[in-house]
């Protein structure tokens, strides 16, 4: 196996812990729509799954653990190819491997060539970008109420990823010289793991809760 690949020891401590659905959404590159199909389906296996006496109520996920994620990963990224049986067989050989009782190798049976290491790696590298996601977002009571922003700035997270959604990337980053390209998908990332909660009974635009609503300028924002 090529050292070029990533595993968990590669990983900071601050990803290490039980994930949410939306964090899980994130990291894999998918809509928490499509994230929780993935765990209806039963396609991963019960022990990736975090059981928590405080998740009792009926409509909330389980928490998972960083394990499930590479399961995940392979099964949205290549499960697809293959059959049911293989894409099971594949997934259970990930959390062997994960555990250390499986080899970390190409799997290869007759004609079919299947790069575990490869999927693993790609999968603990989408984990290490949302811990420095993480890790350049700060919530501070005196910075503007206590919103999530970039570290060192006034910048909105949730502004900015709402932002992105219909400007490109160039006009943003013009806009907000102190953001780079890196700070800006990092916003993006942070944003998507952990939405804001929606309003009851009417818009579906998040609102953070608690916070008055202000005319925010760019000038106001560098």
């Amino acid at each position: 196996m090529s050292s070029d690949y990533l595993t968990f020891s590669d990983l900071p401590k601050s990803i290490l812990r039980p994930l949410g659905v939306d964090e899980f959404a994130a990291i894999i590159g998918v809509s928490r729509r499509t994230m929780i199909r993935l765990v209806k389906n039963g396609t991963l296996p019960k022990s990736p799954f975090h059981r928590s006496r405080s998740t009792s109520t009926p409509d909330a996920w389980p928490m998972m653990k960083p394990a499930a994620c590479p399961m995940a990963y392979f099964d949205v990224t290549t499960g697809p190819l293959l059959s049911s049986q293989m894409r099971r067989r594949m997934i259970q050989q990930i959390g062997r491997i994960l555990q250390g009782r499986a080899p970390n190798e190409i799997f290869e049976i007759e004609a079919l060539r299947i790069d575990l290491p490869l999927s693993i790696s790609q999968a603990v590298s989408r984990m290490a970008a949302l811990a420095a996601a993480e890790a350049e977002v700060i919530s501070d009571p005196g910075i503007r109420g206590g919103l999530p922003v970039i570290r060192g700035t006034r910048i909105g997270v949730y502004e900015i990823a709402d932002l992105s959604k219909g400007e490109p990337d160039e006009y943003i980053l013009e806009q907000f010289p102190s953001l780079t390209r890196t700070r800006l998908e990092h916003a993006r990332l942070y944003a998507k793991a952990h939405p804001l909660p929606r309003r009851v009974g009417g818009s579906d635009r998040p609102r953070p809760p608690g916070i008055r609503t202000h005319v925010i300028t760019t000038k106001l924002l560098s």
